[in-house]
């Protein structure tokens, strides 16, 4: 008898979580992007000198120790559902195609039930040589971490901090006590680097201090400014929402100042929340981004079953947007963009100034100065 009612609830939570997946997907398709990143606070700066061809720019970066051919990454979406793993499938060949990091959706549903596994191990099925980034929730063990891991072969692990979603989610988690020293033990002992990852709400310079401190390799700010998953939650309960809640967090701009401020200079920074073109793109590089996180678009894209052409489509109108901005700063490669000066105004700056990353702010719209100060010094000595 307790076989049949273990088999009951096994089939009970599966249909849940399947309803839940087809309501996330369902939900990114149907709302629209929060807004406000902050990125129209910057000002890119042009170099009217700039002597560069379009064809000398390169978008490779160097992510994890790994080659890519965009700084562009595929961010964690979806998985454990039919659905799912033909949009999973699709995104990885996608990734393949364009020499991109893709991270997986939330493992959860694969690690409890192996029916679900399939959804996640497409992606690398799909793009053997690619660089694949595992997913887990905040307070996986090491055990559960390095099993989501190993059914994907990741070469590095987000662990997502979705405490907000989770608190509007009627089936979410409640209790928090104690997930950074769990966070401290998978970044320990889990076989890949380790990313900090927010989703949607943004994670402030200090919070990041305290990650890189507990043993994150890179931090993902989850920017408030794209999907909002505290507006999907309640969208799925039919809950009405007050405005306060609608703004609840730190903007994406914000965000990556405060964290880049705090720790650029020991891990891997991937920029997310709201990034959605060539221009945001470039102004998340030039702030001193290694790499930007895009979600929400290519969930839009993925969904249908023709959609390679349109998501080939989206990223060479992305990378060539970004491109020609680089051309316009004098920057060759992404590292020479994120040495390119960006004048920071509005709300973000005077965010910045209040956290006390003024300093940080300022430095930003001199780099300029200092490349001329070196070239004055040079034809005075000459």
């Amino acid at each position: 008898m307790s076989d049949v009612r273990n088999a009951e609830e096994r089939v009970a939570r599966q249909a849940l979580r399947e309803r839940r997946k087809k309501e996330h997907i369902e939900a990114v398709q149907t709302l629209p992007d929060q807004g406000g990143t902050g990125f129209e606070d910057l000002v890119l700066l042009p170099e009217s000198a700039c002597e560069v061809d379009v064809d000398e720019v390169s978008l490779n970066i160097e992510f994890f120790g790994r080659p890519l051919r965009s700084p562009v990454i595929i961010n964690a979406m979806t998985g454990g559902t039919a659905q799912a793993h033909g949009i999973n499938r699709r995104l990885a060949r996608f990734a393949q195609r364009h020499g991109l990091a893709m991270a997986v959706g939330s493992e959860t549903a694969a690690l409890e039930d192996s029916a679900a596994a399939a959804s996640y191990a497409v992606v690398r099925e799909s793009n053997p040589e690619g660089l694949i980034i595992a997913n887990v929730g905040m307070g996986a063990d090491v055990a559960r971490a390095q099993r989501a891991v190993d059914l994907i072969r990741a070469d590095v692990l987000q662990i997502h901090w979705n405490a907000a979603q989770e608190l509007f989610m009627a089936e979410g988690d409640r209790r928090f006590r104690g997930l950074l020293q769990r966070f401290r033990e998978v970044a320990r002992d889990v076989t890949v680097p380790v990313i900090a990852k927010e989703v949607g709400q943004g994670m402030t310079g200090p919070v990041a201090r305290r990650f890189v401190d507990w043993g994150a390799r890179g931090i993902d700010i989850g920017g408030m400014g794209g999907t909002n998953f505290i507006a999907v939650e309640a969208w799925r309960r039919g809950l009405p929402l007050d405005q306060e809640w609608l703004r609840w967090g730190v903007p994406t701009a914000a965000s990556l100042g405060e964290v880049l401020a705090e720790v650029a200079a020991e891990v891997t920074i991937v920029a997310s929340g709201g990034i959605r073109s060539g221009h945001d793109v470039a102004k998340a590089l030039a702030m001193g981004a290694h790499a930007v996180g895009i979600a929400g678009p290519l969930m839009r894209l993925a969904v249908a079953e023709d959609s390679d052409d349109a998501l080939d489509r989206w990223l060479e109108d992305l990378h060539a947007t970004l491109k020609m901005v680089m051309v316009l700063m004098g920057a060759r490669t992404v590292e020479e963009l994120r040495r390119r000066p960006l004048i920071m105004t509005g709300r973000t700056r005077e965010w910045l100034e209040l956290r006390g990353y003024l300093p940080f702010v300022e430095a930003l719209s001199r780099r300029d100065r200092a490349r001329a100060s070196v070239a004055g010094a040079l034809s005075e000595k000459s």
